[in-house]
């Protein structure tokens, strides 16, 4: 199955409950425009207010992802090194990553590589990534060339995509295509019952039935 057998539709009001949850996590240095991003996906919207996150927090919308209705959770997780502690539990269960530097700012994009390492301690060796250079806006600023950058991906075996959450640039793309590799991944999954209950209980975070499942208190 290619990417363009899949189709993504937005439901701006699921008439019902969602069949599945899926959680992507946002990380990168503090500053990069992690939750700008994920404010102009979900709900177009951008503030030129900078305000850091603090530890975690996540922002949903349900999508048709073929025939299957996801509930979209998309964590932003803060860049400090204090706040480190408390979100190394949030990457638990997420299937998709997306690592963003500011190609304005060389350092960002050098800390890559340790972004790298924190996902593969903390996440199953399946999960889905995808490297993001933010910023594009600010051309006269830019300090990471795209064929610079294109060579690291490439290293890495990961996809490059650069944007802007200023102007929207690429950022629904780039969503878009993670989520589509994710689908990909998980579509013999979905399409097998007894399959979607034995990676449940592997920690896979398909969530399956979600409308059934009761309530549970979150230790962590």
């Amino acid at each position: 199955m290619s990417n363009e057998d899949i189709s993504i539709e937005e439901v701006v009001s699921p008439e019902t409950k969602e069949d599945f949850k899926l959680k992507i996590v946002v990380v990168g240095d503090s500053g990069v425009g992690k939750t700008n991003l994920i404010k102009r996906f979900i709900s177009n919207e951008f503030s030129v207010n900078f305000k850091a996150t603090i530890g975690v927090e996540f922002m949903s919308k349900t999508y048709k992802i073929n025939k299957h209705l996801f509930k979209v959770e998309i964590w932003d997780t803060a860049g400090q090194e204090r706040y480190k502690s408390i979100t190394a539990v949030y990457y638990k269960g997420a299937k998709g990553a997306l690592v963003v530097y500011d190609t304005t700012d060389k350092n960002t994009f050098d800390n890559i590589d340790k972004w790298m390492l924190e996902i593969k301690d903390k996440t199953s060796k399946d999960i889905k990534l995808m490297i993001i250079g933010n910023k594009i806006d600010l051309k006269d600023d830019r300090e990471v060339k795209n064929e610079e950058a294109m060579k690291k991906a490439e290293s890495l075996s990961i996809p490059l995509m650069e944007t802007s959450a200023l102007d929207a640039t690429n950022v629904k793309e780039a969503f878009y295509d993670l989520l589509k590799e994710i689908y990909k991944d998980m579509k013999d999954k979905l399409n097998n019952p007894e399959n979607k209950y034995q990676n449940e209980k592997k920690g896979i975070d398909l969530n399956t039935n979600i409308n059934s499942q009761k309530k549970k208190s979150k230790c962590c």
